[in-house]
């Protein structure tokens, strides 16, 4: 039976309503799933009907509906929201044609879980500006201790089917209540909808998280600084600023009879220093050129001064150590990373990469670069457009600088140390953004195993918006998914070590309670994981690490499940379709 208009402009603000309130960061800091399980019946009730003008009112809806899912965009600039809400709609005009299609076979209990994790897979697989890994369906789970562990089998996709399948037989009850003659009306489809979400709550209580131990001892530094400070130019104020508060965090950590940390962390480009590559200097001399919109002006002579610059803060004024030593802040046997901007020449020409790094020790060589995998379109790259110089006038215009960084080269994304009891750990880095995708965090457990997750961020851009509770629940289930604790140091977010079982274990906090926007140091252990590795995965470290839990391990099968299922089931849908969608016959 067709929709009317106005029916189906109803229900889908409503849908995309709940899906906004659910939100974390909106009515709750952790969300409200059983709104967002609301929103998908909605969506699925509305869109799966015939009707004319149906793709355009879901494109509306969805355009509008995901611009306030992410308004704080319109924090660094307001021009944005005319590319991420269209474009999310775009997803979902496709996403309602598929249920349609679906539809005139399947019952909605799986032909809407059928079509939702087809584009938002789709969506969480393409690179931006294509896709965008953000706010799953599942992500609204994050803080369900009684089936948010299933995601260390199925990932936050698995997570996302148990409330799309839900909401397929909601609808259908609510297509039965309401007197529509279908397929699926019957009791069958109703309880079938609740099998995944049983099967959520089964596997959490079957595959624990990993046991774990108490690990390395970690300092997070957060000053606090508004984004319109950082970028006002005063990097020498800033930078002493941020050494004084690392000291008073040190010195309270000595006051408290704590034992001193064995890594002191410090966030997104906190590090307000050029950090080149050693080699820099002589692929100057060699004739490695900056582009013509990047200016001029650096040469191997400058390079070199950049080295040294380097080794004046951090081996001097940091480790107390060369030409400008005198007491050290950080004390010897800690280890200091910090995020940074990183000089490296790559093809003739000089690129600057957005990276954390690790400095051991004063006279000792750094480690990294660990160079943030996925940029952001248009505030960190142009995807090659910068070459095309009408596009660099425009984008010059709008945002006073060329967005042409670098991604990773065949930079390892995991770094390493000995803590000060001579224990060896390796961690992996996810710079800002990387923090809402997966394969940030399965990636480096999948190729080198590691202890612990850094994500280095920097979240002043949107200072007390929803962006920051939307990027904790990333990382909670980042920590799931992948069985290893998330160290979260933030400039001006919300500083934060998750477990490997998805818990909080530390958080910074002022005295009233504020945690976003504050200046202050956190302390905390980092639980990392105990066990054997197999005998093909020889630790050769003294330090015995457990094989990566099942979702790392299936993370491929489950993006082919929850893509090749969909398209087959689509594709018999459309050879067996007949010419008229069921509620369009005559009479």
């Amino acid at each position: 039976m067709e929709m009317s208009r106005p029916l189906r402009l109803g229900i889908l603000v409503l849908a995309f309503a709940f899906l906004w309130l659910a939100s974390p960061g909106i009515v709750t800091d952790n969300g409200l799933w059983p709104l967002a399980l609301l929103g998908v019946a909605c969506w699925a009730r509305a869109a799966s009907a015939p009707g004319r003008w149906a793709a355009g009112i879901e494109f509306l809806c969805a355009s509008v509906g995901w611009g306030f899912l992410l308004s704080w965009g319109a924090e660094v600039a307001p021009q944005t929201m005319l590319f991420i809400g269209p474009g999310h709609g775009l997803y979902f005009l496709c996403q309602g044609w598929a249920l349609r299609r679906l539809r005139a076979k399947l019952p909605l209990v799986l032909a809407a879980p059928a079509a939702w994790m087809l584009f938002e897979t789709l969506r969480a697989m393409l690179e931006p500006p294509f896709g965008l890994s953000w706010m799953r369906l599942g992500t609204y789970l994050n803080d369900t201790s009684w089936i948010v562990g299933s995601a260390r089998v199925w990932g936050t996709g698995g997570l996302s089917l148990a409330l799309a399948a839900l909401g397929g037989a909601i609808a259908d009850l609510w297509e039965r209540r309401s007197g529509g003659k279908s397929q699926g009306t019957r009791a069958w489809p109703i309880a079938l909808g609740l099998l995944p979400f049983v099967g959520g709550i089964v596997l959490t209580r079957l595959v624990p998280a990993p046991a774990t131990v108490d690990g390395p001892r970690v300092l997070l530094v957060q000053p606090g600084f508004e984004q319109k400070r950082k970028q006002s130019g005063q990097a020498g104020a800033m930078m002493r600023e941020q050494i004084v508060l690392t000291a008073e965090g040190l010195a309270a950590v000595e006051q408290r009879g704590e034992p001193a940390p064995d890594l002191v962390c410090w966030a997104e480009t906190m590090l307000r220093i050029p950090i080149v590559a050693d080699d820099l200097p002589q692929a100057l001399e060699a004739g490695a050129k900056l582009d013509s919109w990047r200016g001029d002006g650096l040469d191997a002579v400058w390079a070199r001064r950049a080295l040294e610059v380097e080794r004046d803060w951090i081996d001097g004024l940091l480790f107390g150590a060369g030409k400008r030593g005198g007491e050290p802040v950080i004390p010897p046997g800690t280890r200091f990373v910090s995020g940074a901007e990183y000089l490296r020449a790559l093809d003739g020409r000089v690129r600057f990469q957005n990276a954390a790094l690790l400095w051991n020790g004063p006279g000792e060589k750094r480690v990294g670069p660990a160079a943030k995998l996925h940029l952001v379109p248009g505030a960190e790259t142009m995807l090659g457009l910068e070459h095309l110089e009408p596009v660099r006038n425009v984008i010059l215009e709008l945002a006073g600088y060329i967005p042409d960084f670098l991604g990773p080269v065949g930079d390892d994304p995991v770094l390493s140390f000995s803590a000060r009891d001579g224990r060896h750990y390796r961690f992996g880095i996810a710079v800002c953004f990387d923090n809402a995708f997966d394969d940030a965090f399965t990636g480096p457990v999948k190729r080198s195993d590691v202890d612990f997750h850094l994500v280095v961020s920097n979240e002043a851009w949107f200072e007390r918006t929803q962006e920051t509770e939307q990027m904790l629940a990333f990382s909670r289930l980042a920590a799931i998914s992948s069985g290893r604790s998330v160290v979260r140091a933030t400039q001006s977010g919300t500083s934060i070590v998750f477990g490997p079982d998805g818990r909080e274990v530390a958080r910074l906090v002022d005295a009233e309670g504020e945690d976003e926007m504050v200046r202050g140091t956190l302390y905390a252990t980092v639980p990392v994981p105990v066990g054997a590795r197999s005998p093909f995965e020889a630790a050769g470290d003294g330090h015995d690490r457990p094989a990566p839990i099942p979702y790392v391990r299936l993370e491929l099968l489950w993006l082919a499940l929850w893509t090749g299922l969909p398209l087959l089931a689509l594709l018999w849908a459309l050879r067996a379709a007949p010419r008229r969608l069921p509620g369009n016959e005559p009479g």
